[in-house]
């Protein structure tokens, strides 16, 4: 039955996509009920000229300040030189100029910076996010990047899932033009409705050294086996795109890589998952972000009490595999000394709480 469901939404969802028109209409309506409806069935919303052009001006200008003034940063992270021989994680202060000809992404930068954070609280954005998911939503992270991520085929879910299954929601804020060259991110509609795959500890959140394996021989299979359609989204500057937890979705590769792609993306959890007020930063206007550890630089002098603690411990092998191949347990406990005061394993704690709690290691 919920198979044969499925392919009839799936059906009906195709050759609605056959109508440009409707999915112009649907993208610019005003209408919360008409644009809930189509992001159901189809597991994404475009807005169309949502941020005006000073808005968008403000952002770019802001990005080349931080660059500029980066030194001043204390707790800004940014994950460098994707696709080169040493790509890495460090404090943004730290930051040699030339990783910015390169694809990075800035971590959190709406926890740092006013700009940022007032685009992805955006109170007409929040709004609609709160229609499209039933609850009122959360900012959990946020990247900010100046190039395409490049990124494979992937569910965010892998990576963020929320307690409550389906209770995410990301945004992608277009503050460039997009187009085929500079690595548009795509999307297949209606993946949505497709059963989560499981990893082998029956969850939907990802073992790290299953990525390359079953994950991407599931996500293979029900492209061709549904027929999924790869759409590709190339906005405006100002352009907004918010994509289910469940859908599949990815980056392209960069064909010139002397355009900038700055966009800033964006996840939601809700209240929900998250009711208690200490839980949350409290904006005003209903618009909240998640409260977490933001001790991001690394003070020398906590080291020798981390390496200490760390000799009288043994991660299991379930535990390393869980996580990334280059998780630093040392700058984990570092950056969230409450896990050490705590006295427990960094790999566990990252793979059982810190993945979703989006903490930086």
């Amino acid at each position: 039955m919920l198979k044969n469901l499925m392919s009839t939404r799936l059906l009906r969802l195709f050759s609605r996509h056959s109508d440009v028109s409707a999915l112009a209409r649907v993208a610019s309506s005003p209408d919360n009920a008409e644009q809930k409806n189509f992001f159901d069935e189809n597991g994404y919303l475009i807005l169309r000229g949502f941020f005006s052009e000073q808005r968008v001006m403000q952002a770019r200008q802001r990005l080349d300040a931080l660059w500029r003034d980066r030194a001043e940063q204390q707790n800004l992270v940014i994950d460098t030189y994707f696709g080169q021989p040493n790509p890495g994680r460090m404090a943004f202060r730290k930051a040699p100029a030339d990783c910015r000809q390169f694809v990075y992404k800035l971590m959190d930068v709406h926890l740092e910076d006013e700009v940022f954070r007032d685009l992805c609280t955006d109170g007409r954005l929040m709004q609609i996010l709160r229609v499209l998911l039933g609850a009122h939503p959360l900012v959990c992270n946020s990247l900010l990047f100046e190039r395409g991520s490049q990124q494979g085929a992937h569910f965010d879910t892998f990576f963020m899932p929320s307690k409550t299954p389906n209770m995410m929601a990301a945004t992608w804020i277009a503050l460039d033009r997009v187009t085929d060259t500079n690595g548009p991110l795509f999307y297949y509609p209606g993946s949505h409705l497709i059963p989560p795959y499981l990893f082998s500890h029956g969850r939907i959140e990802a073992i790290f050294s299953e990525l390359e394996t079953g994950a991407a021989a599931h996500i293979a299979d029900i492209i061709e086996r549904h027929h999924l359609k790869r759409e590709v989204f190339k906005p405006e500057p100002g352009d907004v795109l918010i994509w289910h937890a469940q859908l599949l979705h990815g980056g392209s590769p960069i064909a010139n890589p002397m355009e900038t792609r700055r966009s800033l993306v964006s996840h939601y959890w809700t209240d929900v998952d998250f009711p208690e007020p200490e839980q949350r930063i409290d904006l005003g206007d209903e618009r909240w972000v998640l409260r977490k550890s933001h001790q991001y630089v690394i003070d020398e002098d906590i080291m020798a009490e981390v390496d200490a603690f760390l000799a009288t411990i043994s991660a299991s092998p379930q535990d390393v595999q869980a996580v990334p191949g280059t998780f630093d347990a040392r700058k984990y406990l570092a950056w969230n000394q409450d896990v050490l005061r705590a006295g427990v394993d960094p790999w566990r704690h990252y793979r059982e709480h810190g993945q979703a709690q989006g903490r930086v290691w």
